[in-house]
């Protein structure tokens, strides 16, 4: 005999929108999420990269800033153009990588967070 507690029990669903994205999404109604699950990871995600992008953009400082240090104490074994070209390499990749955080801030597009892996992974390897 079937349960009667089961057959009061009774699911809906509504349909609404992202507030982020704008796509819609099946959630409860009672719930108060206005965000859908892809707009949560996407976040999460930025969240990390930029928590690592920023570990490795205090590094590149440091870098640089060891770079500086060398020129000054020891400008004759040392060839200069070698370390100011260094500085501007990683001057230009923090440029860019703020540049492409600000674009992923903007619009969480997926094709930013590729690129600023890429160019996380090409900094990352390049000072370690």
């Amino acid at each position: 005999m079937p349960d009667s507690n089961n057959n009061n029990l009774k699911l809906f669903l509504e349909l609404v929108p992202c507030l982020r994205c704008g796509n819609p999404f099946m959630r409860s109604p009672g719930k108060k999420e206005d965000i859908c699950e892809n707009c949560i990871k996407l976040e999460i995600r930025k969240k990390q990269l930029e928590k690592e992008i920023s570990d490795v953009q205090h590094k590149i400082e440091d870098k640089i800033n060891n770079f500086k240090i060398e020129l000054t104490d020891q400008e004759k074994t040392y060839n200069k153009d070698y370390f100011l070209e260094r500085i501007k390499y990683g001057s230009a990749a923090l440029k860019k990588s703020i540049e492409l955080l600000k674009k992923i801030e903007e619009t969480n597009d997926e094709k930013y967070i590729e690129e600023y892996q890429k160019l996380f992974e090409e900094i990352k390897k390049d000072y370690s």
